[in-house]
């Protein structure tokens, strides 16, 4: 059976190994922090370097390469903590809440997102998903796979969403659903459900516009 906590620790091992002193922190993200793995399902690992540089790159990739075999698949993130500083506040709030640290600290580099940064976060991410729907819908095909993948997308949208209504950040699914109402709760709903016929793309297209007027008004207050 296989142990995140076993596959994690070996990883910091290596990691340790190759780039000593320079290895800052090391997170855990996605399915696998919030307990909500499953098969397949991918392992998202924060690694950050005091600097990283283009070689760094290809010593993580080998690292990951021989890594015990497993039927998850390790992804995630990587940079220096100074390009982590510098990133876009509204792109770190999700970043921030759904990272457990594993190893070091990430003190000094994340700082506690606001309100604001929650909105921006939320618009983000609804015109993505909005313009990935319109732009299939009449350039290509809507298929419940696509579908599925845009879906995927509202949870973390819905997470900012409500932290920024209530300053609370709800890391589970489950739990949120049942903070949810109205069209926030059935796009929710549907997501857990999994099953995404033709016609979930249409309250999802009304989704995004609710929740981009929401975020813009927001944003001008």
């Amino acid at each position: 059976m296989f142990s995140i906590q076993i596959w994690t620790d070996e990883l910091i091992s290596r990691l340790k190994a190759a780039f000593g002193a320079r290895l800052i922190a090391v997170g855990l993200q996605g399915s696998f922090k919030r307990g909500e793995a499953h098969d397949g399902s991918d392992i998202d690992v924060v690694v950050v370097l005091d600097k990283l540089t283009w070689h760094d790159l290809t010593v993580y990739k080998e690292i990951l390469a021989h890594m015990p075999a497993s039927s998850h698949p390790a992804c995630g993130f990587i940079s220096g903590q100074e390009d982590l500083k510098n990133w876009s506040r509204a792109e770190l709030f999700q970043f921030t809440y759904d990272t457990d640290t594993l190893y070091g600290s990430f003190d000094g580099i994340l700082s506690i997102p606001a309100r604001r940064d929650a909105l921006e976060a939320a618009q983000t991410g609804a015109g993505t998903i909005f313009h990935a729907l319109c732009h299939t819908q009449v350039h290509g095909k809507v298929t419940s796979d696509f579908l599925a993948q845009l879906y995927k997308g509202t949870c973390f949208v819905l997470q900012a969403l409500h932290f920024a209504q209530t300053g609370e950040y709800v890391s589970t699914k489950q739990t949120l659903l049942s903070k949810l109402t109205g069209l926030n709760r059935e796009i929710l709903a549907t997501l857990l459900e999994g099953k995404f016929p033709p016609d979930s793309a249409e309250p999802l297209l009304a989704w995004c516009q609710e929740t981009l007027a929401y975020t813009s008004a927001g944003l001008r207050a």
